[in-house]
């Protein structure tokens, strides 16, 4: 029973800061998921420690209270569609000059035979 309850401690916030976060890539969700639980669990406690309530059954009602909260959010917490929005395209480039793509001949480039440091390339 001990361990059923603990899965359940720490799955249900899992699960409602997971729905929370769409967009998110999964690995990314699963570690945000993974802390947001523990620090939902552990805050719980420490708040119902302080306020002196604290018992198993407090607690796990504080804890699912918490993430019913969390999971409600995440209902009304919607991402806004941009497709009734009208995006204009940018204009149309130019085609290029034909020979656009041509190095320049006129610029002298200098070789290594001009480099006054052949030294270095000596054996």
């Amino acid at each position: 029973m001990t361990i059923v309850l603990a899965l359940l401690l720490f799955s249900v916030p899992g699960a409602a800061f997971w729905s929370l976060m769409r967009g998110f890539d999964p690995l990314g969700r699963l570690v945000v998921s993974i802390a947001a639980s523990i620090v939902t669990v552990a805050g719980a406690a420490q708040i119902l420690l302080m306020a002196g309530f604290w018992s198993p059954g407090s607690g796990l009602v504080a804890v699912l209270l918490l993430s019913g909260l969390v999971a409600g959010l995440a209902r009304l917490h919607r991402p806004r569609r941009l497709a009734h929005l009208h995006i204009p395209r940018p204009p149309a480039r130019p085609a290029a000059a034909p020979g656009a793509n041509v190095t320049r001949q006129d610029i002298p480039v200098r070789r290594r035979a001009q480099d006054e440091e052949d030294w270095l390339y000596r054996d």
